[in-house]
């Protein structure tokens, strides 16, 4: 809503410092610290079991949702040319044995049989690779589209995006979205696979090697559970909590360097550019931090892994080897026995070969799950009531509210009593930081932290103006429409279908209706400045395009658009001269029922019929008194009119504008 509000200054102190950006080098060094204890941390997060587990449960999902039976279609597809790609990698063992054996015995008409045996295979196996590769990318898109629906409907649902980040309970939600959903679903893939197609081979090949050398076979079992129990022991704890540590640090780069783009004017007007790079170098090197000791444990990692599977190309040939020199096996076999070998040790060490990948769907898994949870824990707003039964024309109804800020819990102001009728208009006044915006926020519903009944208009009956308007990605009809009333959009939706659905409300309104309330809102000229551009379908970014005071007046038309019965308004004037202000007003009047105002400027007091005043209390708190427009001005000015002040206007005319004075 607004900027006024000591409220939101206690929101941002207490959110999450990824939120904010990295600022400082004490941050930085805090950071590393922390690494530290992730990586002499215990080895909970090597419980592979757990992390699968958790996996799973998150999986359920999507595969018991409203898109179950396709998805169980496709996930039983993918498992079926999974099965049937690993058979074929048998039948390859036994012609590349017969191929081997061949050409060790110089028999020319077994090796060329061998070729052609080969050679049908690979017709088989050449498009049956490639559409098991379509069908496993078939599955992971389709996944990660419902997920991420569903994720994005969760965060714009019951207001969520907004009670996160004015809880600040949680970090990056846009990465969580994003690439943690397009990386779990890749992974859970990936780790699923590796699973079934070794599980599959190491049923395939246990015979193989059992037969060759049952010796073989149990040396086998024992090489593959030392290298586990090695990896998931040095290593497991280490990397997982790094690659954690490495996903929220980028995360909190990238949006230090979004938020620097979108307040470049500030910036630059600032001569800010130096500290905004200085906090990105910090930003990096944070990053670098952890990736340097990221880096420096798969180096590790590595070194393990290569001796142990360097070893696996000569061990089977030293076991097997006394047989074939006492004649009693093939040269084949030889050959045979360590491609047996090293599948059914493959398969036994899934976590040692897939162990990145369990890392970063340990790391993925978590960030989801804790997404998830709050985002349906988030309650739903209260249901809007229009009127009493006791006054059909009271739009609006506060009893004895008190309001307390989400995260600090501290007190804002206590016994609000308020009655909105038909024809009232509000302006409510009092020092900045003392919790006006945060009545709006209540009567919006977007806060529930405090005491005390709302009966408040339907949302779609009322419109909220703030200081700073939102202008959405997309056309200038679509800054006209906003906020367009939808539907959820099908899971299956096309790109084409969810535009529709956004300017779904364009069949409400005609270009004439458009056109008249940007007439009203004194921007008639609006759509001819962009006819080249397409008039009212323009497309820019609007945020830049239009200045402050334009962007208020397009809020101003969005009102005059939809005729509600109740308008809040919170600082919606501040960056337009008093010409404007008193035109847009004027015009408010004729366009809704009541309205309510925050603002500072004694120009305001004309418009409205009453003055909601802060007054202070000794205790932290405070609270509110009601009065006559025209009794709060001759208490405030002493009948002598208004107290005048400089200052031009700071938005599109040079008109003078008065302060309330000190509180």
């Amino acid at each position: 809503m607004g900027t006024d509000d000591g409220a939101k200054g206690a929101a941002a102190g207490g959110s999450k410092a990824s939120t904010g950006g990295t600022s400082d080098a004490k941050a930085a060094a805090s950071d590393d610290a922390s690494l530290e204890r992730v990586e002499d941390s215990a080895g909970g997060k090597a419980r592979f079991v757990h992390t699968l587990w958790r996996a799973t449960s998150l999986a359920k999902i999507y595969y018991s949702g409203d898109h179950k039976v396709r998805a169980r279609t496709l996930l039983a597809g993918m498992l079926f040319m999974c099965a049937t790609t690993t058979a074929l990698m048998v039948v390859f063992s036994y012609v590349q044995r017969d191929m081997m054996t061949a050409l060790s015995n110089k028999d020319k008409e077994g090796f060329y049989e061998a070729i052609y045996k080969y050679l049908g295979v690979i017709a088989i196996a050449a498009p049956l690779f490639a559409m098991y590769q379509y069908v496993q990318d078939l599955v992971a898109l389709e996944w990660r589209l419902w997920l991420t629906r569903l994720l994005v409907r969760e965060y714009f649902g019951n207001d969520a995006y907004f009670k996160l980040k004015a809880e600040g309970s949680m970090d990056n939600p846009d990465q969580r979205i994003c690439d943690d959903t397009r990386n779990f679903v890749n992974a859970c893939n990936a780790v699923l696979l590796a699973f079934v197609q070794k599980i599959l081979s190491m049923g395939a090949f246990f015979g193989v090697l059992y037969g060759i050398s049952p010796n073989l076979l149990y040396f086998c079992f024992a090489y593959s559970l030392f290298g586990t129990i090695v990896t998931t022991k040095f290593f497991g704890a280490r990397l997982m909590g790094l690659h954690y540590q490495a996903l929220r640090r980028e995360a909190t780069m990238r949006f230090g360097l979004v938020r620097a783009r979108e307040h470049a004017e500030s910036i630059a007007l600032y001569r800010g550019a130096k500290r905004e790079a200085a906090n990105a170098r910090a930003a990096l090197a944070s990053v670098a931090a952890v990736m340097y000791r990221r880096v420096a444990w798969i180096r590790n990692l590595t070194l393990f892994t290569n001796a142990y599977d360097f070893a696996t190309f000569c061990l089977p040939s030293l076991i097997i080897a006394p047989r074939y020199f006492a004649g009693e096996v093939e040269f084949g076999v030889v050959t045979q026995a360590g491609f047996a070998f090293r599948t059914v040790q493959s398969a036994l060490n899934i976590i040692i070969n897939n162990f990145e990948t369990l890392s970063g769907l340990a790391a993925e898994t978590d960030r989801l799950e804790k997404l998830l949870a709050l985002l349906s824990g988030s309650p739903p707003p209260p249901p809007p009531v229009s009127s009493t039964d006791d006054d059909p024309n009271e739009l609006m109804s506060l009893k004895d509210v008190s309001v307390r800020t989400p995260i600090t819990d501290r007190l804002l102001w206590r016994g609000l009593t308020l009655d909105l009728k038909d024809g009232d208009s509000v302006l409510v006044v009092g020092p900045s930081g003392c919790g006006k915006s945060s009545l709006l926020r209540v009567v919006a519903g977007v806060w529930d932290s405090g005491s005390g009944d709302v009966v408040a208009p339907p949302r779609d009956d009322a419109l909220f103006l703030p200081q700073t308007p939102y202008m959405p990605l997309g056309s200038l009809r679509a800054q006209l429409l906003f906020p367009a009333e939808i539907g959820d959009a099908d899971a299956t939706a096309t790109a084409a279908e969810e535009v529709e659905a956004i300017i779904s409300d364009a069949s409400l309104f005609t270009d004439d209706d458009l056109h008249a309330a940007l007439d009203v809102a004194g921007l008639g000229d609006l759509p001819s400045r962009f006819a080249n551009e397409g008039g009212l379908d323009a497309v820019e970014e609007w945020t830049d395009v239009l200045s402050a005071g334009e962007q208020q007046r397009v809020a101003f038309a969005r009102l005059f658009l939809r005729h509600p019965s109740v308008a809040f308004l919170d600082e919606a004037t501040s960056a337009l001269d008093e010409r404007n202000e008193s035109r847009m007003y004027a015009s408010l009047k004729k366009h809704c029922s009541a309205y309510v105002s925050v603002g500072h400027r004694s120009t305001l007091l004309a418009f409205h019929s009453h003055v909601l005043r802060f007054v202070a209390a000794t205790d932290g708190g405070g609270s509110w008194v009601l009065e006559r427009a025209e009794e709060y001005e001759k208490t405030r000015f002493g009948g002598g009119g208004r107290e005048k002040g400089g200052g031009k206007g700071d938005g599109d005319g040079n008109g003078s504008s008065w302060g309330f004075g000190a509180w």
